[in-house]
């Protein structure tokens, strides 16, 4: 029999006859206030996994289905939200704040970059020198944590006091992690400073797991620290942040850093930061480093081409306009 436009499966009269005499079996008192439809021939419970779901056309139950009460929904799980987190300041904000305990803040302009203000050199140091030990120095090893006794060693051959060995710091949160698995892999014991490091590197994966984060430090203004020296670590360590969380970013500064520097140029600045402990083995690191002094290094004190490089204020601002033509706009 050729079909129509009306796709509807009809009956036989005599099939429709025996339908009509068959008794259809009356659904329970209604006690619940969601209805579903089932099958009439599902031989399991009612919304078992291998029940047919049907509609009608017209969205009536189609032959041989019948209603039936269906217990109300379990209720879902609760979800514990996320911590918020540190408070987010402004670069403003994080300049004037005074940290008396070391403090965990956060930048607004980038909330992926976490601030780590300490109020003495010192502090920062017992907190941060063990990374820097493992993740950038030259003389010591990138396979396991120093322990105290070869992590004086290590300051000491660079002529430097913990305090003083860097002014700022900036790391992954990623890489900061693998430092403190590897301390409890090897059992090396970490000083209370370290030890709430370690809590603000975990705080920060539950506030945002699905991205690395930058940490970052300053340290209040005191003996060798004054108002523009604070300043001026805070914009390098911002830089820094920027590159570890923006990686068109990153992948702009090492562009630069391998094409737009001359060899010499490269040359030059492995030299300087050679001066300061880097390993100038690690390329990204060179680059990174290269941008942050000349991008974010207003304080001569810290950092002047002329005195640092062998470079001349051209040569240096042709660089700096390289490196600016992929910068983000802040800091």
């Amino acid at each position: 029999m050729p079909l129509d436009d009306d796709d509807t499966v009809r009956l036989s009269p005599s099939a429709a006859a025996s339908l009509a005499a068959a008794p259809v079996p009356m659904p329970p008192p209604h006690r619940h206030g969601r209805r579903v439809l089932i099958c009439g021939l599902c031989l399991g419970a009612a919304g078992s996994a291998g029940g047919a779901w049907w509609w009608s056309r017209q969205g009536a139950p189609a032959p041989g289905v019948m209603v039936a009460d269906v217990p109300p929904s379990v209720a879902a799980p609760a979800v514990t939200p996320a911590p918020e987190g540190p408070p987010l300041l402004d670069r403003a904000g994080l300049l004037i704040h005074r940290a008396t305990v070391p403090t965990a803040l956060r930048w607004s302009a980038n909330p992926l970059v976490w601030v780590l203000d300490f109020p003495t050199l010192d502090s920062q140091g017992q907190a941060m020198n063990r990374a820097a030990a493992l993740l950038e120095k030259a003389r010591t090893p990138r396979d396991r944590v120093l322990n105290d006794a070869d992590l004086a060693a290590a300051i000491e051959a660079d002529r430097r006091t913990a305090a003083n060995w860097y002014f700022g710091h900036n790391y992954r949160g990623s890489d900061l992690a693998r430092l403190f698995a590897m301390a409890a892999q090897a059992e090396q014991r970490l000083n209370p400073l370290e030890k709430w490091v370690a809590e603000q590197v975990a705080l920060s994966r539950q506030v945002e797991a699905a991205r690395d984060q930058a940490f970052l430090t300053v340290v209040a203004e005191g003996p060798h620290v004054d108002a523009a020296i604070r300043g001026s670590v805070l914009l390098h360590e911002l830089g820094h942040g920027q590159f570890f969380t923006m990686p068109f970013f990153a992948a702009h500064v090492v562009r630069v850093w391998e094409r737009g520097f001359q060899e010499h140029e490269r040359a030059a600045v492995r030299r300087f930061l050679a001066e300061d402990g880097y390993d100038t083995t690690q390329e990204e690191l060179m680059a990174n480093e290269a941008m942050a002094y000349l991008l974010y290094t207003p304080d001569r004190r810290f950092f002047d081409p002329a005195r640092d490089l062998g470079w001349s204020d051209a040569q240096a601002d042709r660089l700096r306009g390289l490196l600016r033509a992929g910068a983000p706009a802040e800091p």
